[in-house]
């Protein structure tokens, strides 16, 4: 992969972070539990960290770290879903089934990024880091949905 492919992977990474970030924010206000509000919180401050560990990937590399550029409409989707499911029914229950479907669907998007990157590169290992912390998050949350 070429350097400014690798670039372009990583952009469209931060993009996608800020877009869970928001996400997150979203979802820790309408939670009904404290425990809940505080731990989406820290995702949604999770990710903000995310995205920057990714801007100094790209300087790295020498490239530009786009502002503004589009998110991967999976991930768009399912987020813009969440919000839908908050303005609906708003339960805790349903939240956490909707914030289970964005982790999944951004597991795979790190999951390409990650095969995708050279071995041994601080980029793979940084990226390879967010991911594990995005499998530990997906789990827990799995972990509540089925006890919510």
């Amino acid at each position: 992969m070429s350097t400014q492919d690798q670039v372009s992977k990583l952009n469209e990474l931060i993009t996608a972070n800020y877009d869970a970030e928001a996400g997150y924010k979203q979802v820790a206000e309408r939670a009904d539990h404290a425990e809940l509000k505080t731990r989406f919180s820290n995702y949604a401050k999770q990710r903000y960290d995310f995205g920057h560990a990714i801007k100094n990937e790209i300087k790295k590399l020498g490239g530009e770290v786009e502002k503004g550029s589009s998110v991967a409409a999976g991930l768009h989707r399912t987020w813009i879903a969440i919000k839908e499911t908050m303005s609906e029914s708003g339960s805790d229950e349903a939240i956490l089934e909707e914030v289970v479907r964005g982790e999944e669907h951004a597991l795979e998007h790190y999951n390409e990024v990650v095969n995708a990157l050279p071995a041994g590169s601080s980029a793979r290992i940084v990226v390879d880091q967010q991911r594990n912390k995005i499998i530990a998050a997906l789990e827990e949350m799995k972990l509540r949905e089925n006890v919510a």
